[in-house]
């Protein structure tokens, strides 16, 4: 016999007065969900004589249900969208022993394969669904254990490495190294520019203007030094100019590139994915999410990089000209440290809800607006009016919540760096009065190299929120770009060869949702030329025959033939090609007639878009038109009637 499970003592303590004389427990199993579905702990326990569940709230029972092991027909786990239970039969009722989350369905098949050998009779393989066509591992995450949403086809959101996702990001712009090189030394070389300028000014205070070193003071200087400014200011403006338009132009492409990455990546997904995800969702990653990329990838590395360099030259100019008068003016940096810091480990969460609402607004807009006919017909434009008012309020509370906490952040950094003005103005000017090392001229230059220090350190500062929005929107965006197709290309590729016309389903299963086959164990043969009509009840498969055929799907079991080709051993193109498939719900691009009836073939010729409009008896309406095959549709041809359309 296995040793008795370990369990905690809290749980050993408060069953020691329910355990019968000679009970021992012999299988444990701990739910994460009490059955109300409220978080919680507990534990079902197969003992020698009973099976006994219970809850645990604040080290003390709060249910405890028992069931006698002869009175125990069978058990199973009966799975939902997001959770599942643990069920016992007797030959009165079945019982619910406990409800827990996807992370815990492997412990609980390990459970209840344990408690099998106990029970007069077998527990049932599959009983978790109808069909038993799902494996109880299928759809968990392996390094996490939570569940993964189908439509991630094997990427578990929850594990995506946040860590690299910047650096994911930032090798995509590999090909554009050397003008990033180039921006990069021409914002050294303007930042050098602005460092030299309070030295200068220095000079004219302390050795140009008169002072009792120099009564007269010194004009040639003077003028050499005021050359050397205007070029300086001539030299930052070109440099300014040159650099914009060189990080526009690199930013436009490098944005380009991500988005033209994403569409195309999302042109390969599998109907699954679109079946799940809202169009303003998808649009919100192709669209604002890359724009949101565009300045963190061109910017937002170099103004880092400036700002650092900046800060450290600064600081070693400041100490070089006084020591004790530098010490002092940097001691506001540590407090603002740590307010940016602090801002660090909230900005993501904030930008993530913030972001989240903007996605809920695009997607009722995309709903909305397409289908503006139905809300008309149905009087409902009050209703929307409240939908978009209460999505558009939740995404500026969001909004708010984010520039609330970030402006009260900014300006209690900005008063903090003003304590260095103060100590400069104060403590340099009494070191300048008493003569101890500190002249006018270093005082106005401390002043100078205090605006050009603090600038960058709020700049910084106002970094991490950069970092944060981008970090966001790259998650975003690899979250689409990691996502696999569900119904992938056969590993070795075969083209399908003209097809004849047979179709044969051998036992196959399949369902939309992992808990609920649409069909189970089908099996039928088309012989070629053959016309068969599908008859049933809405729900019952007719349309999924079709899709499977076309294979927007893939079967769970079995296998669909077409002329004693497995479907799944030949790539999707030449498969596809040679299927014409007439939706329930006919879609119409925006454009002409002509360029829908050629979309499967855009290089048809006139004769072949005649043909097939005759061959659907389309040829005599589309004629009576003023501008005949030229006609434009309209969006998803709103212009036709829904005869014309289909």
């Amino acid at each position: 016999p296995e040793p008795p499970p370990a369990l905690p003592e809290t749980v050993t303590r408060l069953l020691a007065a329910r355990l019968l004389p000679g009970e021992t427990v012999l299988r444990a199993f701990s739910p994460d969900l009490h059955l109300d579905g409220t978080f919680g702990p507990g534990y079902v326990l197969a003992t020698s004589q009973r099976l006994c569940a219970f809850s645990i709230d604040s080290d003390e029972l709060t249910s405890w249900s028992v069931i006698p092991l002869e009175a125990t027909e069978r058990m199973g786990i009966q799975e939902f969208i997001g959770t599942a239970v643990l069920e016992a039969v007797t030959s009165e009722r079945g019982i619910r022993l406990a409800r827990f989350t996807k992370a815990r369905l492997d412990s609980a098949w390990e459970f209840l394969r344990g408690v099998q050998p106990l029970l007069s009779a077998p527990a049932e393989e599959g009983w978790h669904d109808d069909s038993g066509w799902r494996s109880p591992k299928e759809g968990l995450c392996e390094a996490c254990g939570q569940p993964i949403p189908r439509w991630f086809a094997g990427v578990c959101p929850n594990c995506l490495d946040k860590r690299r996702t910047l650096s994911r990001l930032l090798l995509r712009v590999k090909s554009y190294w050397p003008w990033i090189a180039l921006g990069m030394v021409m914002l050294l070389a303007l930042t050098a520019t602005g460092l030299v300028q309070p030295i200068l000014t220095k000079y004219l205070i302390d050795d140009v203007l008169p002072n009792p070193r120099s009564p007269r003071g010194d004009l040639p200087l003077l003028w050499r030094i005021l050359g050397l400014i205007l070029g300086l200011n001539v030299l930052g403006a070109v440099l300014t100019g040159v650099r914009g338009y060189l990080m526009a132009w690199l930013g436009e492409r490098v944005t380009l590139d991500l988005r033209q990455e994403l569409y195309d990546h999302i042109q390969t997904l599998s109907v699954a994915f679109y079946d799940s995800k809202q169009t303003g969702w998808i649009m919100d990653r192709v669209g604002n999410d890359t724009s949101n990329l565009q300045d963190f990838m061109t910017d937002a590395m170099q103004d880092f990089t400036r700002d650092v360099i900046q800060l450290v030259c600064i600081a070693g100019v400041l100490f070089a000209m006084s020591p004790p008068l530098a010490a002092a003016t940097l001691l506001p940096l540590p407090f603002i440290t740590y307010l940016s810091w602090r801002f660090v480990r909230r900005a993501h969460r904030m930008y993530h809800l913030m972001w989240r609402r903007r996605s809920g607004l695009t997607a009722l807009l995309s709903d909305v607006i397409p289908g503006v006919r139905v809300v008309k017909a149905f009087a409902q434009e009050h209703r929307e009016k409240e939908r978009y008012q209460g999505r558009s309020r939740d995404y500026m509370n969001a909004s708010l919540i984010t520039a609330r906490y970030a402006n009260w952040v900014w300006p209690t950094t900005n008063f903090l760096g003003s304590i260095g003005f103060a100590v400069v103005w104060g403590y340099g000017g009494y070191l300048a009065v008493k003569g101890q090392g500190v002249t006018t001229g270093t005082l106005f230059a401390f002043i100078g190299y205090l605006w050009q220090f603090y600038g960058p350190l709020d700049r910084l500062s106002r970094m991490t929120q950069r970092v944060q929005r981008a970090a966001t929107s790259a998650q975003r965006v690899f979250e689409v770009l990691d996502t696999k197709p569900s119904v992938p290309e056969p590993a070795i590729p075969r083209e399908m060869p003209l097809i004849k016309g047979a179709v044969e389903f051998r036992d196959v299963t399949f369902g939309y949702e992992p808990h609920q086959a649409v069909l189970k164990g089908v099996s039928f043969t088309v012989r070629p030329g053959e016309m068969i009509g599908l008859v049933g009840a809405s729900g019952a498969g007719k349309s999924t025959t079709i899709n499977l055929i076309s294979r927007f799907y893939d079967v769970v079991d079995g296998a669909i033939l077409v002329d004693g080709i497995d479907i799944r051993d030949v790539t999707l193109h030449s498969l596809r090609s040679q299927i014409g498939v007439v939706l329930q719900e006919p879609f119409l691009f925006s454009g002409t007639i002509a360029e829908n009836i050629s979309y499967g073939n855009p290089g048809a010729t006139t004769e072949e878009i005649l043909d097939a409009a005759q061959a659907a008896n389309a040829h005599e309406f589309i004629v009576a038109m003023p501008e005949g095959y030229d006609t434009l549709v309209g969006e998803r041809g709103a212009r036709l009637s829904g005869g014309e359309r289909q």
